[in-house]
């Protein structure tokens, strides 16, 4: 008989802990727990950062990791809008020419060559993504569908179904030129899950009739005719999704006869389907997956941008998440910030009802301990540096703007050179010695000034390319690295704009995904957030990587003039806010991380 060790290569060893990094197959004896132990399987969905734009029966395709969706259904008809998902979160991309729902796609496609057809009133139109522009192709559908499904790649895809008025069992084949009648379906439905290859693809559930009638048929296509499978354990249609291939497949999502959003998911192993972990939350979602065992789905209906992600590993894998913290002493909104998640500093500020507070409170990461009053209270100031040698300057006190600059070192503070210019809701970046302000507003003048502090003068330098304000909480990058988005222009509002300041000048970037002021900001000019804010207040998080903007996971309160800790991207806290009620609310952000499945094993 085989024995353990020749597989293996080694021993069932006895530890009294168990391995921080073990290794896949092997086994030990945990002498504490008297347990034999090892890596085990999980199959899990777990939650991801949310799309920017909230939507349902979308064509997408791609991987868990370099995902595309495009065009769907939202709250107030269809969308052109792409959006591009990177393991972590989604970006904007060009918008197709041609809005649309209930499109099919090339499911395996990627995020520089994807396909869509069909969709809104029956159209036959076919687009081609190839990484920064849609052609609408010359050759369009042979036949025009509505809620139909596709699979394959973008220059091998695969079109069947539409969902009535009239049902269709109309198959095509697209050969990265022109379609082609092939032969149709054994029963005409449309709105179904679909994956796999031209050659080998699965089309499962799906709608017939009118109202409603949900199907658990699937069939599968081997490049020339149509075969019955297993039928599937949940019935289901108005645009479920699939992954993965012909021999290993899923399915997810959808609805049920009820008719009622489903949460259920299923695998395909080639002969029979077998149902797994459900969904998070029940929905009619896109999806994609060039394996079953790293799946995606995103969207919803009724609409939310809500994303989740399947793994099947010997790792648990954990979405990032704000979690709440112990609250502020004093509730306020429009302080300062500055810090780092375990040892950060709230500043001054305007509480509700009354006047500017002076108070400073410092945070270790568990709790907040009130420490030395600034000599000038304030709000909408600019702040930066550590909690134990921070910086603020200008800001709102006494009816007006101020120029007053302030230095903390630990317990108390003491005042420093006045500024060259008066101004509130500025943003600012950099350390109790090497310090930038830029932006901001005095009455009804906009301000694109920038000054410099190098630990006991003020120097004005290259202004912003554009004046704005609502910028305060921006304490992003170094004085020679810094980083500019999003506030307020005036009529008509908020602002997306980003800017980067090079140590003398201030260059334009890729703009927010949508515009953002009054919102808490951190981190370097490579690696930045921007969390909460607006007028009607979001919970809306995103992160920066020196190019592009992508959405990350929700804070938990939304809300307006908050501030954050000068922390890194992956560490960040925020806290206060509100216009009014002020808040005390304290969330910190974890990112996504993956750990040993340890679990237990047994001999019988």
């Amino acid at each position: 008989m085989t024995i353990y060790k020749e597989i293996v290569g080694q021993k069932i060893t006895k530890v009294a802990s168990d391995p921080s990094e073990p290794k896949t197959g092997q086994m030990w004896y945990n002498s504490t727990t008297g347990t034999l132990r090892g890596l085990g399987i999980a199959k899990a969905w777990s939650s991801a950062s949310p799309m920017i734009t909230g939507r349902y029966s979308a064509g997408g395709g791609g991987t868990q990791t370099a995902a595309i969706v495009a065009g769907g259904g939202t709250q107030t008809g269809s969308t052109a809008t792409t959006e591009l998902y990177n393991g972590s979160g989604w970006s904007s991309a060009p918008n197709l020419n041609t809005s649309r729902n209930g499109l099919g796609s090339s499911k395996d496609g990627s995020q520089t060559a994807h396909l869509v057809f069909g969709g809104t009133s029956d159209t036959t139109a076919t687009e081609s993504f190839n990484g920064s522009a849609w052609t609408t192709t010359p050759n369009s559908l042979n036949t025009g569908k509505n809620y139909t499904s596709g699979a394959g790649t973008s220059t091998a895809a695969l079109n069947a179904g539409k969902w009535g008025p009239p049902l269709t069992a109309n198959t095509e084949e697209y050969n990265g030129t022109s379609w082609s009648e092939q032969n149709d379906m054994s029963t005409a439905r449309g709105d179904m899950a679909s994956l796999g290859t031209q050659t080998a693809a699965i089309f499962a559930g799906g709608n017939s009739g009118s109202p409603p009638n949900y199907r658990n048929l699937a069939e599968q296509y081997d490049g020339t005719s149509w075969t019955a499978l297993s039928t599937l354990n949940t019935a289901r249609g108005m645009h479920g999704s699939g992954a993965g291939s012909s021999t290993s497949g899923l399915v997810f999502g959808g609805q049920t006869p009820g008719p009622a959003a489903s949460n259920a998911s299923e695998e395909w192993d080639g002969s029979s389907w077998t149902a797994t972990p459900n969904l998070a939350e029940a929905g009619t979602r896109s999806g994609n997956g060039a394996s079953a065992s790293a799946g995606l789905a995103y969207g919803d209906y009724p609409v939310t941008g809500v994303t989740e992600e399947y793994n099947v590993s010997t790792n648990t894998v954990t979405a990032a998440a704000w979690a709440a913290g112990n609250n502020l002493n004093t509730g306020r909104s429009a302080l300062g910030g500055t810090g780092t998640q375990t040892a950060a500093l709230a500043i001054s500020g305007q509480t509700s009802p009354g006047p500017y507070t002076p108070a400073t409170e410092e945070y270790d990461g568990a709790s907040w301990t009130s420490s030395g009053a600034v000599g000038t209270a304030r709000y909408t100031m600019a702040a930066g540096g550590t909690q134990t040698a921070a910086i603020v300057s200008m800001g709102y006190s006494g009816g007006a703007a101020i120029t007053t600059t302030e230095l903390y070192n630990g317990s108390s503070w003491t005042s420093g050179t006045s500024s060259n210019t008066s101004r509130l809701n500025l943003g600012s970046g950099g350390t109790q010695t090497s310090f930038l302000a830029f932006g901001g507003l005095v009455g009804p003048t906009i301000f694109n000034a920038t000054e410099e502090w190098d630990g006991s003068s003020w120097t004005t330098t290259g202004n912003l390319g554009t004046a704005r304000y609502q910028l305060s909480g921006n304490n992003v990058g170094t004085q020679t690295a810094s980083l500019c988005v999003g506030g307020f222009l005036g009529p008509p509002g908020a602002a997306a704009l980003t800017e980067e300041y090079n140590g003398s000048s201030w260059t334009a970037s890729n703009a927010l995904p949508s515009a953002q002021g009054n919102a808490a900001r951190y981190g370097t000019q490579t690696a930045a957030v921007i969390a909460g804010g607006g007028q009607s207040p979001t919970t809306s998080s995103k992160h920066y990587d020196g190019t592009v903007w992508s959405t990350s996971a929700s804070i938990a309160t939304g809300r307006p003039q908050l501030a954050a800790s000068q922390a890194s991207q992956t560490a960040g806290v925020i806290f206060g806010g509100g216009a009014p009620p002020t808040r005390q609310a304290t969330e910190e952000f974890t990112p996504k991380t993956t750990t040993a499945n340890v679990t237990n094993f047994t001999t019988s």
